[in-house]
């Protein structure tokens, strides 16, 4: 009787071991993603499209959805600072979309306070994979 229930303790402390295990892993891949996909070299204009596609990423269990409404500022670089550009909201994919001319851009997700440095020199999507849990 003792012996079995020493076998059943061992047991259940490997049991656990596994499961934290699986769990420091899983904890390890979850984090905040940024990055860019080229649409094409295409202008209309002399102006490039720029999207910016933000994705909260609510962990293992809780999934993924965009984020809606957010409020994207946009600045230009001049050559030694950035200065306020233009803005935009995301739509119900979490898109928010700019037509600007080739430079350096400073992307700001105002809700997220996540910054991201983008040279625009053809059509780029900026996708965002929000770690919402580790946002601290």
């Amino acid at each position: 009787m003792l012996l079995m229930n020493r076998q059943i303790l061992l047991a259940l402390a490997l049991l656990v071991i596994v499961v934290m295990a699986i769990g420091v892993y899983e904890g390890n891949k979850y984090r905040t993603e940024i990055s860019t996909v080229a649409l094409g070299s295409q202008q209309t204009d002399g102006m490039y499209m720029l999207k910016v596609n933000v994705i909260m990423n609510y962990g293992p269990f809780g999934g993924k959805s965009p984020l809606s409404n957010a409020v994207i500022w946009v600045y230009k670089y001049n050559g030694t600072t950035y200065s306020f550009y233009t803005y935009n909201f995301t739509n119900s994919q979490g898109i928010a979309s700019f037509n600007l001319p080739a430079g350096q851009y400073k992307i700001l997700v105002t809700q997220l306070r996540l910054t991201y440095i983008v040279n625009l020199n053809q059509n780029e999507e900026v996708i965002i994979n929000y770690a919402y849990l580790n946002s601290g």
